[in-house]
């Protein structure tokens, strides 16, 4: 599906002012791309945010900037090598749109083949990776010379 229409006179070498904001074009009705935004109000998501945590809670509306409000929040911390995750609650939260970087409705009769484990061994085991990802990275430079 189109979400413009491209006028011919901009290949023809001509300077095209639009005179109207793309919102305005149709008063009292949402962006084309904030149908799928609609779609998914009252809805259990998993949203990924551009800095990786994932989070999972219900959508309640959103606006123009995709900014999203969502209630009954946690943030999701997953052992992908042991299929366990834990549970921080947020609760409410407002999350700014350009920090989305993928969301998608939660199927509650889908399993996902985790199992829960406690927070602090989940937590633990997440600080273990990284540091041992960051000693590998760092043994990757240091045979390099300057």
């Amino acid at each position: 599906r189109l979400l413009f229409s491209i006028d011919a006179s901009c290949f023809s070498g001509h300077d095209v002012e639009m005179e109207q904001p793309v919102f305005e074009g149709r008063p009292g009705k949402l962006p084309h791309w904030a149908s799928n935004l609609e779609e998914n109000v009252d809805k259990k998501l998993l949203i990924i945010l551009r800095d990786g945590r994932k989070l999972i809670g219900w959508l309640r509306t959103f606006d123009q900037f995709a900014n999203l409000l969502v209630e009954h929040v946690v943030e999701r911390h997953i052992i992908f090598e042991e299929k366990v995750y834990a549970d921080i609650y947020l609760g409410t939260m407002l999350i700014r749109g350009e920090n989305v970087c993928l969301f998608g409705e939660v199927d509650p009769d889908r399993q996902d083949g985790l199992r829960e484990a406690p927070l602090a061994y989940v937590l633990a085991k997440e600080a273990q990776n990284e540091a041992s990802d960051g000693k590998k990275g760092m043994d990757l430079f240091a045979d390099a010379e300057p």
